[in-house]
């Protein structure tokens, strides 16, 4: 199981420590039953049975002390780490990756995977005492007697068998179950973010409610109920094999082989001490099988975002932001990929995938690279410049079904369906203000990600200040820029800020912006954000002035606000931005203000209209 195999690669020290502190725990568990055994049987008793009872009840409970303390520590250490790996995969992932993969997904994994690997974990420390004891139990039984010890692991064999077979189809509807809770947590985002458009048109909310969302919790009420029908009729087929066993022992082979009765008597004392372990080991199979899922859907996404670069490794060297921004972009192209990634079908129980293929023929982490399939680029054709890692891409079919070098990518024209924009020549001066403006669907926004850094050219590049920005320097590059998207977010905390005086600077721009009587700060913290959107965005505003960085970019800011706090923004704020030498970018459809622009860009299906 693989998460047996993960915790080991968190410690294996710590797993070796809690496997012999579980082997002390079966071995005691096992010695007071020939302790029982010894009381009950008939004959002479020993006279030291009671000290020798009360100091293996002492071992069994400091071993099963110290095995379950380090199964704690160790367990509560990896989901520790899988937090951490899987928060800083989504921050260090290509931001089209995550647009593409979806927040539902992203908070499925961050949520209910990581919920149930912590309760399979929680799990293992009380089942390693228990599988300990039953091998203890195994080996009294392997002294007792030969035949009842063969007898009694063939019957444990068996049953083991026909509860594997339940198990590879529990599996298999487990892992379609969290595939559906991607979709189930879709349908809650979109009832909450879509409430007055339901609310507003009673068809569309009674036909969202039965195909989209009960629908979702349908499916996956009616999987659950299936997995847990087979796991009961696994648990009682498990039963049946162990009372099977001993009616076979006890009323066929102990009368065939004229067993005697101490014998008899030690393998009903070992038989009814082994039920309450076996029983607590099958009533945590569900827990573990749901927690393998959740590991393998993990590990799924962590190979999804490594599929591309890892935008934490990104070369940065600490220096100072530039005094003025001229921003260049040549012969810039962007275009994005024409279908969203595709479910994740591999998980516990699969077939492993060919090298570099998965079912239905693409390769993992959702859809084929932008151009020749994995493993077999295109003879003849050039390939293109690395990512901004300089690395090229990477893809998961190796021997061992880790990552493995791969050639270069090479578009293909079957594949660029989707929005192109470019390719685009463009300059932004400092002290300029530049009004991009354009149809919806025209690439204003994707435009504006080019210029921040978030997306990397397909083509072309960006310079700033004659300097070329490429893997080197993008995350530099970013922070010459100070941008408020239209699906900003807010920060109650001033993060990242920490000079003097911070609060006195919030306050002096609270009231700029006209909203001191609604917002206090206090040690970098603001007292609410639960304002209305044209409110929500003055407080983002506040957060790029905050920052005093020599590019500005602001996508459709005024769309939300009233008409007189509209010519405080074209006039005053941008302005002042534009005295002071910034190079000022401004998404907008306001055309009562296209004259405040020095510079006029308009964009039609990806191309600067003439």
């Amino acid at each position: 199981m693989q998460l047996i195999r993960f915790l080991i690669s968190i410690s294996w020290v710590r797993i070796a420590g809690v496997v012999a502190s579980g082997l002390v725990a079966g071995a005691a568990n096992t010695y007071l039953v020939t302790l029982i055994n010894a009381v009950v049987s008939p004959g002479p008793r020993p006279d030291d049975l009671l000290p020798r009872f009360v100091l293996t009840g002492v071992v069994l409970l400091v071993s099963g002390l110290i095995s379950q303390i380090l199964l704690i520590r160790l367990a509560q250490e990896a989901i520790y780490r899988l937090r951490a790996d899987l928060s800083g995969g989504v921050v260090s992932a290509p931001l089209e990756h995550l647009e593409r993969l979806g927040s539902h997904r992203l908070l499925a994994t961050l949520t209910e995977d990581v919920r149930s690997l912590s309760q399979a974990v929680t799990a293992i420390p009380a089942i390693c005492i228990d599988v300990a004891t039953i091998v203890g139990c195994f080996v009294f039984l392997a002294v007792l007697s030969g035949p009842i010890f063969a007898i009694s692991v063939a019957g444990t064999l068996i049953g083991i068998c026909c509860v594997e077979l339940f198990l590879r189809r529990v599996r298999a509807i487990y892992h379609r179950a969290r595939e559906n809770e991607d979709l189930l947590l879709s349908s809650f985002q979109a009832v909450t973010l879509g409430i007055k458009e339901l609310k507003l048109h009673r068809g569309r909310r009674h036909d969202f409610m039965e195909r989209h969302l009960l629908g979702s919790a349908r499916t996956l009420r009616d999987q659950n109920v299936a997995a847990s029908q087979k796991f009961s009729v696994a648990q009682g087929l498990g039963q049946f094999l162990q009372l099977g066993t001993m009616a076979l022992i006890l009323f066929a082979i102990a009368a065939a082989l004229d067993l005697p009765r101490d014998v008899m008597i030690g393998y009903v004392l070992v038989t009814t001490f082994l039920a309450m372990p076996m029983q607590n080991f099958m009533h945590r199979l569900p827990d573990l099988v749901r927690g393998d899922v959740a590991l393998a859907k993990i590990r799924t996404m962590n190979l999804s975002m490594a599929t591309l670069h890892n935008e934490e490794q990104l070369p940065y060297t600490e220096r100072p932001v530039v005094e003025s921004a001229r921003l260049e972009l040549s012969n810039v192209g962007y275009h994005y990929a024409s279908e969203p990634p595709a479910p994740f079908e591999d998980g516990p129980g699969a077939p492993p995938p060919h090298p570099g293929k998965r079912p239905g023929g693409r390769p993992p982490g959702g859809p084929p690279p932008r151009g020749a399939h994995p493993g077999h680029p295109h003879p003849g054709r050039p390939h293109p410049a690395p990512d901004v890692n300089g690395r090229r891409r990477i893809d998961h079919g190796g021997r061992d079904h880790h990552p493995v070098p791969m050639g270069a990518p090479v578009l293909e024209t079957a594949e660029a369906t989707g929005f192109a924009l470019g390719p685009l020549d463009l300059v932004f001066e400092p002290g300029q203000i530049t009004f991009v403006v354009g149809g919806n669907g025209s690439g204003k926004s994707t435009l504006a990600k080019l210029i921040t850094g978030l997306y990397v050219p397909r083509t072309g590049s960006v310079s700033l200040n004659g300097e070329k920005i490429d893997h080197e320097n993008v995350e530099w590059f970013r922070q010459n820029s100070s941008a408020v998207f239209t699906d900003f977010h807010l920060f109650e905390d001033y993060l990242g800020f920490d000079r003097p005086g911070i609060d006195d600077e919030v306050r002096h721009y609270l009231e700029q912006l006209r909203i001191a009587d609604k917002v206090t700060v206090r040690d970098g913290k603001l007292s609410t954000i639960a304002l209305s959107q044209g409110q929500r965005k003055r407080l983002a505003l506040l957060t790029a002035l905050l920052e005093d960085r020599p590019i500005y970019l602001f996508d459709e800011w005024a769309a939300d606000q009233e008409p007189r706090f509209r010519d405080v923004f074209y006039d005053e704020i941008l302005g002042d931005l534009k005295r002071r030498g910034k190079t000022v970018i401004v998404i907008t459809h306001d055309d009562r203000y296209f004259d405040r622009a020095d510079q006029l860009v308009k964009l039609d299906f990806g191309r600067v209209a003439a």
